[in-house]
């Protein structure tokens, strides 16, 4: 089955950009992450003006086709969930991102200069961090904002469960 619009939540390391990318690529769907939208720069976490970063996610959410992606559960994403073919959630289990957050730091070091080191650090830790509260916190929360959505919504605890449900 092929989806229109999918919008896909996860936590830190949950594989949400790596399946969002694949499945847009596969049905040459735009994909955006919604990082992007949130943030002016996502590296910095320098946020959007609210206005500014609601026209901007509007103007997507108002496409025929689209993939999104990201960890935010806060109402402001509730335009996409309403227009969504499908919505999934990656419950990963938390061990498995946290190696792949760890994995993912070491990659970007191995690649960065040593004068670009200490931004690395802070960003590693508080995704770490954040991915020991989201299980009880904003992954709760999400399957809460979603709730309403019924047979739209899918539950993946693992990326190849995810993988077999799109079909990718």
């Amino acid at each position: 089955m092929s989806f229109q619009r999918l919008h896909i939540f996860g936590g830190a390391g949950s594989g949400k950009t790596t399946l969002a990318k694949a499945y847009a690529q596969a049905h040459d769907i735009p994909h955006h992450e919604l990082d992007n939208v949130y943030y002016t720069e996502p590296s910095a976490r320098q946020k959007r003006e609210r206005t500014e970063r609601d026209a901007l996610y509007g103007q997507i959410v108002s496409e025929d086709c689209w993939v999104l992606d990201g960890i935010f559960w806060q109402p402001w994403v509730a335009p996409s969930l309403a227009r969504a073919d499908k919505i999934l959630v990656l419950a990963v289990p938390q061990t498995t991102r946290h190696y792949r957050v760890f994995m993912r730091h070491l990659k970007l070091l191995s690649q960065a200069s040593p004068s670009e080191y200490p931004r690395f650090f802070p960003t590693l830790i508080e995704l770490l961090k954040h991915n020991r509260i989201y299980d009880s916190g904003p992954l709760q929360e999400t399957l809460a904002l979603v709730s309403a959505f019924g047979d739209k919504v899918a539950v993946c605890q693992s990326n190849a469960e995810a993988e077999a449900l799109l079909e990718i």
